[in-house]
């Protein structure tokens, strides 16, 4: 008599973009056929090594003699999260369900989202994915819409990578920067939702005077705050 084995995990989490493996182990199937089905709307994937849907990011995967029947999806999608059954095509019919739970990653670029640097220093971004999964992919850096291109005429472009089982931290940097390197700067993952600052790049006196109209703006909105609350607090008092 066929019957799953119960020492699996029933609940899967997979990143988006990546592949997810739903697992199904069966013992003593014999001649029996392992389907695959969707519970949301009951749509039967596969069938024995068979797959039975036109979307072909669904697969089974059933290594030779073993009592495993993986379902696959690959790559991986928010729509995707929700319940699958393993059946077996027993009488009367036996299922296990198995969960999907599909995350996103996040990239961030440390410090503030606007940044200014001085005409011929070195530009340093910092991008981190705090993540678990394996692998978040290739991380690509832009200028704008222009992926940047470390054997550039321009020179001076590289990129550093650090991984930990925690973090995968990207490093930018381009050497004697110019004004034409001013922009929009993305962080792009391949399985990460990307992060972006933008960067001016200033003269020493600009950039004092950027410094000068960053503290007076600052100081302005302080004023405006404070007279707010001493005008809500006069009509209360009023009141």
């Amino acid at each position: 008599m066929a019957y799953f084995d119960d020492d699996i995990d029933f609940n899967v989490s997979a990143i988006v973009g990546q592949q997810a493996r739903l697992p199904c182990k069966v013992i003593n199937l014999d001649k029996k056929d392992v389907s695959w089905i969707r519970q949301r709307d009951l749509h039967i994937l596969t069938v024995g090594i068979f797959t039975y849907t036109s979307d072909d990011r669904f697969k089974v995967f059933h290594p030779e003699g073993s009592d495993d029947w993986f379902l696959e999806i690959n790559p991986v999608t928010f729509r995707d999260a929700g319940v699958y059954e393993c059946q077996v095509s027993t009488s009367p019919k036996i299922f296990l369900p198995v969960t999907l739970t599909v995350e996103v990653q996040h990239a961030s670029i440390h410090g503030p989202k606007e940044i200014f640097i001085k005409n011929g220093s070195t530009i340093r971004l910092f991008c981190v994915i705090n993540t678990h999964s394996e692998n978040v992919g290739v991380v690509s850096w832009y200028r704008d819409t222009t992926k940047l291109d470390y054997d550039s005429p321009r020179g001076g472009v590289s990129v550093e990578i650090e991984k930990t089982p925690e973090r995968t931290t990207s490093k930018l940097f381009l050497t004697r920067a110019l004004k034409g390197d001013s922009g929009n700067y993305t962080c792009a993952p391949k399985f990460a939702l990307a992060d972006s600052v933008l960067v001016h790049i200033v003269n020493g006196e600009e950039s004092a005077a950027v410094h000068t109209a960053s503290s007076a703006n600052l100081e302005c909105n302080r004023l405006l705050l404070s007279s707010s609350l001493l005008v809500a607090l006069l009509v209360r008092v009023r009141r």
